[in-house]
């Protein structure tokens, strides 16, 4: 497959995760009044959007490709890339989420310090989606 082809299949899933980023960034404005707006938008927005791309791709859009694998008996290899990338996004959630914790306490930035659910699905969505890619692509 072409690279434009493989770029073409991830076009719903760049504009999908960009509303749903935009969204996200959005919300937290509205939910942080005292922050500059237009500011928090672009900063939650540029902070989610590779996120949420990634993890639309591999859950919504790519679903008949794995599908596809998994029925011509390829699941073994998918379930030890999967089951690697689940274990290093856990290790990596519980060690990031206590580096955030201090950072924010120890740099005194108010919406690093107290950590909520934005920061565990960025750093878990995002490791577990990064590691899986390295994974799948040093597997091939």
């Amino acid at each position: 497959m072409s690279l434009i082809l493989r770029l073409r299949t991830w076009v719903p899933a760049i504009a999908a995760g960009l509303v749903l980023a935009v969204a996200a960034g959005a919300a937290y404005a509205w939910r942080n009044p005292g922050q500059p707006r237009l500011l928090s938008i672009v900063v939650m927005a540029i902070l989610t959007w590779p996120v949420l791309t990634i993890a639309l791709q591999m859950l919504v859009f790519d679903r008949r490709a794995t599908d596809a694998e998994i029925d011509r008996a390829k699941d073994d290899v998918e379930r030890a890339w999967f089951q690697e990338a689940g274990a290093t996004a856990f290790v990596t959630l519980i060690g990031g989420l206590i580096c955030v914790q201090a950072l924010g306490d120890a740099f005194r930035i108010p919406w690093l310090s107290p950590i909520g659910l934005t920061h565990v699905l960025v750093l878990g969505l995002g490791t577990f989606a990064l590691s899986y890619l390295w994974l799948r692509r040093r597997g091939r």
